[in-house]
């Protein structure tokens, strides 16, 4: 089992990428970010493409999407498309398991099936893992079982330990 991502043809971003990419965390999150020429990097693994800043995976890309990853929605605060959860479910959304319906007690309220989301524990608001959802805001807060969100990104996982060396 591999324990590091792979990113290969990683490069300084042009202008025309960091415009795409700026519009692109605006239109998930509605946050502006400071994205300019050649201060980021771009790189691909083999399910995504990854924004670089500082050593460290900011956020993830596929197709038109741009999601912050856990470490750039701890640099930049958002208050749209979270999921809280209670504290029985941290440990397990934090090994990468996907979030169960009976451990959400907040969502916010513009949430939709299908749609990317990151998922926050109840106390602090702080980020815990990046996924996609099963169901939307209402059936979350209302349905006692089954799967809401499928994890994608986690902490402690391969994304979350890019750049990270001892």
């Amino acid at each position: 089992m591999a324990s590091e991502l792979i990113v290969k043809k990683r490069r300084p971003i042009n202008k025309k990428e960091a415009r795409s990419i700026k519009e692109g965390i605006f239109s998930t999150h509605k946050i502006e970010m400071p994205i300019s020429a050649g201060k980021f990097e771009i790189g691909k693994t083999d399910n995504f493409d990854v924004l670089i800043s500082k050593g460290n995976i900011i956020a993830l890309m596929q197709d038109d999407l741009v999601h912050l990853s856990i470490r750039g929605l701890l640099i930049n605060p958002v208050e749209r498309g979270w999921v809280q959860v209670d504290m029985g479910a941290v440990p397990y959304v934090c090994n990468g398991a996907n979030t169960m319906s009976a451990g959400i007690n907040d969502v916010s309220p513009e949430v939709v099936k299908g749609q990317y989301v990151w998922i926050r524990e109840e106390n602090h608001h702080k980020p815990l893992a990046v996924g996609i959802t099963l169901m939307d805001a209402e059936e979350m807060l209302t349905s006692q079982k089954g799967k809401a969100i499928k994890s994608l990104h986690y902490i402690g996982d391969k994304v979350w330990n890019y750049g990270i060396k001892d």
